[in-house]
């Protein structure tokens, strides 16, 4: 928009709307999981000989933990086919101004600020999640023990073929993943390297499995933290080869 008019903008404006408050929606949900999230992991969280245990005894908390990394997942990966939301959010904050007194705007300029560092994240969902887990860590350093006990029971009924629905066991698969990230956010050697998770098992199973995975995989290699560390075995990045 080299020479805006006064329609222009408004009309480019208008077109935005919609889209800001869908952000809106899924933002406060970011902020939800920031004050929910540290109460689930605490009922999870044990010393790791009482971790595989504590996870049978509540199916139901489990359950709820593997809905929350199936969205996170879900979302950052919608989240970068995108590209174009954060220049979306910046030709919002600029023009809010100009249209500010609209009784249809839901989106305030304190929160467009808030929403433009979000949106402005490779992936802004993770970075929520791990952000409420860290700060549950200082509290319960048994945390990491729920998310590497989860990920390797996620990869055990994989390996196992527990289920027979194929979408059943692409739900599993990405709550694994999911798992695998979040460990490797919090957790300060990540998870690559002497971690109490099994991923090559995960990465092995995943390169093999009988549906696609590919986005999963992707996930490990470019969403994680500490892939590119130097201490990450070679034996590791030799299986993205």
């Amino acid at each position: 928009m080299s020479s805006p008019s006064k329609e222009s903008e408004e009309k480019a404006f208008n077109a935005l709307l919609k889209s800001v408050k869908t952000v809106s929606v899924f933002y406060s949900f970011s902020q939800d999981l920031k004050k929910c999230v540290p109460v689930l992991l605490n009922e999870l969280s044990k010393p790791a000989e009482e971790t595989k245990q504590s996870l049978q005894d509540s199916q139901a908390l489990v359950k709820q933990f593997a809905n929350i990394l199936n969205f996170v997942l879900t979302f950052d990966q919608i989240r970068m086919m995108r590209p174009h939301l954060s220049n979306d959010f910046s030709y919002y904050r600029r023009y809010l101004s100009k249209f500010s007194t609209r009784d249809d705007i839901a989106v305030k300029a304190d929160e467009a600020s808030a929403m433009a560092l979000f949106t402005a994240r490779h992936c802004p969902m993770m970075v929520s999640l791990s952000s409420a887990t860290a700060a549950c860590l200082e509290q319960n350093h048994n945390v990491t023990n729920a998310m590497s006990a989860m990920a390797n029971a996620c990869l055990a009924m994989l390996k196992n073929k527990r289920f027979d629905s194929v979408e059943t066991n692409k739900y599993v698969a990405k709550a694994m993943t999911g798992a695998v990230i979040l460990f490797d956010h919090v957790d300060p050697n990540g998870v690559f390297y002497k971690s109490p998770v099994d991923i090559k098992g995960v990465i092995k199973f995943l390169k093999k499995a009988e549906f696609d995975t590919e986005s999963l995989l992707a996930t490990i290699r470019f969403s994680s933290k500490h892939f590119k560390d130097d201490n990450t075995p070679s034996s590791i990045v030799d299986m993205f080869q």
